[in-house]
């Protein structure tokens, strides 16, 4: 199964478990879309030590990306049940999303405040644009095919986490806007680097052509480190 494959399955586990979760009782429940920047703590030193040495900038030692999130908590229960898009800020050559579910359990819970304990869970990848200096190897398929080369890797990532929801500002009876704030552990399971090139039929990053499955000069390498976040909600108590 590919990772979109996974993340649809986990998408309809997400929404499956949500739905089984409410009661008849349970008529009434919030809506929040969530909007935050996110440090992360884990990097790859090897793709680092590589793109140094062809002369392309390195990834971020605190690589800083910006999430947008749905989630849903029913009225009656305690679970709060997401979806997330992020997308690395501070990188060059380096592209880099996320996009996955999450499930979180509310520890403290009242009209104005939220504490969650809880994780993520989805598929991500990393694209390492080519358009410097190259090994021989790399250079050789770059003029046989007359397009610029990419490195590409996808995995697994999976956090586990903290968070704080404060809602100071209320707009009428349903609407209210506040501050959120997090901290956890991410951990990337990548996969090996492939070489290849986009062919752009429909749009920048589609349609990857892999030429070489795992070249020799890379290593796979999984990435953890701790995540902290912050940001700000828009909450929307439905009735």
């Amino acid at each position: 199964m590919n990772g979109w494959g996974f993340l649809t399955v986990l998408l309809l586990a997400s929404a499956g478990g949500s739905v089984c979760a409410q009661t008849t009782a349970d008529s009434t429940f919030s809506l929040f879309f969530n909007s935050s920047l996110n440090f992360n703590h884990a990097n790859d030193p090897h793709i680092n030590r590589w793109l140094k040495e062809y002369g392309y900038p390195t990834e971020p030692h605190v690589p800083t990306s910006m999430s947008f999130e749905a989630a849903a908590m029913p009225a009656n229960s305690r679970l709060l049940y997401s979806v997330h898009l992020s997308a690395i800020t501070n990188a060059s050559n380096l592209t880099a999303f996320n996009l996955g579910a999450g499930l979180f359990e509310a520890l403290v819970k009242s009209k104005d405040f939220l504490f969650l304990l809880g994780g993520s869970m989805g598929y991500h990848a990393d694209i390492v644009s080519l358009d410097g200096n190259l090994p021989p190897a790399y250079e050789d398929l770059s003029v046989k095919y007359n397009t610029p080369l990419a490195l590409r890797r996808s995995g697994i990532s999976f956090a586990p986490m903290l968070r704080i929801f404060f809602y100071p500002v209320r707009f009428g009876k349903i609407a209210r806007l506040g501050l959120i704030g997090g901290a956890g552990y991410v951990v990337d399971l990548n996969s090996n680097w492939r070489l290849g090139y986009y062919s752009g039929e429909h749009g920048r990053y589609n349609h990857f052509r892999k030429l070489v499955n795992k070249p020799n000069d890379q290593r796979k390498v999984s990435e953890h480190g701790i995540c902290l976040s912050a940001g700000i909600s828009l909450r929307f108590d439905l009735h």
